[in-house]
């Protein structure tokens, strides 16, 4: 029986999640498809490195795929510090926004969103 702690069960998850095939999946990581249908049914145990491969795919962490970590990972990659500096604000003001915590002032939330629309034209 499958878990939510179960790597088969957590990677056939993110794979339907992102509407791939065992196929599909397998050409991204040069490996035969009938590898994750093994995967998926817990008969063998990826490498490290297959492991690593199926997170950037996903863009989960490695925590996230053994089941340690039960949200998934937003990559910073690429981004600049204020990017990433912005990302991070905004998780968090969606963060406050979901929990008691007293929300954010209408100025922050203009700020905000004034300094995403600046970065993102």
């Amino acid at each position: 029986m499958k878990t939510a702690y179960d790597f088969g069960a957590i990677l056939q998850n993110l794979r339907k999640e992102h509407k791939m095939t065992q196929e599909q999946l397998a050409r991204k990581i040069n490996k035969e498809s009938s590898i994750i249908s093994r995967y998926e049914k817990n008969l063998q145990s990826p490498t490290f490195e297959t492991v690593r491969s199926f997170a950037a795919i996903f863009n989960v962490s490695m925590d996230y795929l053994s089941g340690m970590e039960k949200s998934s990972a937003v990559s910073t990659v690429g981004m600049t510090g204020e990017q990433t500096e912005l990302i991070k604000r905004l998780a968090q003001s969606f963060r406050d926004k979901n929990s008691a915590k007293p929300q954010s002032s209408d100025d922050e939330t203009l700020k905000l969103i004034g300094s995403i629309v600046k970065e993102l034209v």
